[in-house]
């Protein structure tokens, strides 16, 4: 019986109610190439698209455990969804850090110019959490690569490469636990209303090492009034939805994002940084559809979008700000692009003020 989204290079649909087959990029097509023939009964991989490498993996070892793992519970949906009618499709989990459990084979597709420091964290985990004599693959899409070959040898001195037309793929076989684990956990100061804050990150979150001038922006010039109840959008590591419990001695903030690791942090800096009594009055949720219980309930909505994705992002923290201000309720956006905003926002809200706050501009919007 053949199976469905059992695919193979250039491999077409098999059947025309599937979704369309998406394929995969350069780094992972490596790995699919590579790993024809490979059987294992506990494999772990990350994907920079619908996870199918791991999906491939699953058809080739039906009853195996294949997990394919991502930070972002976005692209962990998009990967569920596509594999949803295969006949043995991949585990799809999102998570701050890889599955703490053992795996025989380790798979890490790695982008030539994706997040370096990311990358080094996400390989430190994947060879600590090999088995003894497990196999970690990584292939780069790029055929002249040094870096990963450098970096490969920090976690293991033998390292086979095998180097292809569109990249090169990199193995090492697990003989000893790593002698030195590095710590990519940042922590630095920001005074805020004369008050210090010490600020945690990670690899993956938005800005990490360092506050986002954007961030700052939107911080100083947000307009927050005790009692209010205010949700931050793509909270990263938390530093707005602090400031703003900060800012009131009564009212309530929701921080949300879709990245776990931001939500780790942000949960994290609430820790760290605010009194018993303010950290009752903020919650933080992981979700990437902004659907929440609290419709139509606040009174303001603090977001720093990002750039990329042709503002289908910023059109998502628009809609959620929509769907859950009160009337009157106001949308704060601090962005280096405001003709956009300036286009668009009036055919959603009332009325649209536009500041600048030097290479920024806030955006104000009233439901």
């Amino acid at each position: 019986m053949v199976q469905k989204r059992r695919r193979r290079k250039q491999q077409a649909p098999q059947f025309e109610d599937e979704i369309p087959y998406i394929p995969p990029r350069a780094e992972e097509q490596l790995l699919i190439e590579h790993l024809m023939s490979l059987k294992a009964g506990r494999i772990l991989c990350t994907s920079h698209g619908r996870g199918q490498l791991a999906g491939f993996l699953a058809s080739e070892n039906a009853g195996a455990d294949v997990c394919c793992h991502y930070l972002d519970s976005h692209y962990a949906a998009l990967c569920e969804e596509y594999w949803t009618e295969a006949d043995h499709a991949p585990t799809v989990v999102s998570g701050p850090d890889l599955p703490d459990r053992e795996f025989d084979v380790v798979c890490i597709p790695v982008h030539n110019q994706g997040d370096a420091e990311l990358t080094r964290d996400l390989m430190q985990q994947a060879y600590q959490r090999l088995k003894h004599q497990g196999t970690m693959y990584c292939a780069v899409n790029s055929p002249k690569d040094t870096w990963l070959h450098e970096q490969m040898q920090t976690l293991h001195k033998k390292v086979t490469r095998v180097p292809k037309r569109r990249g090169v793929i990199y193995s090492v076989v697990k003989t000893a636990p790593l002698k030195k684990e590095r710590n990519f956990h940042a922590q630095f100061p920001v005074v805020f209303n004369e008050r210090e804050l010490n600020l945690e990150t990670r690899p993956g979150v938005f800005s990490h090492r360092r506050l986002d001038a954007g961030a700052w922006a939107l911080m100083k010039a947000m307009t927050v009034k005790d009692g209010m109840r205010v949700l931050d959008i793509g909270c990263g590591c938390g530093a707005v939805g602090i400031a703003a419990v900060i800012s009131m001695k009564r009212g309530r903030v929701t921080a949300i994002d879709s990245n776990a690791r931001a939500v780790q942090c942000t949960l994290r800096n609430i820790e760290l940084n605010l009194t018993e009594d303010e950290q009752q009055r903020i919650e933080v949720f992981q979700t990437h559809t902004g659907e929440l219980e609290a419709e139509g309930e606040f009174d303001l909505v603090l977001a720093n979008p990002p750039y990329f994705s042709n503002f289908s992002i910023a059109k998502l923290f628009i809609d959620t700000a929509r769907r859950t201000l009160k009337r009157h309720g106001r949308l704060m956006v601090v962005t280096k692009m405001p003709e956009w905003y300036e286009e668009y926002l009036p055919e959603i809200f009332r009325r649209v003020k536009i500041d600048k706050s030097g290479p920024y501009a806030i955006i104000t919007a009233t439901q």
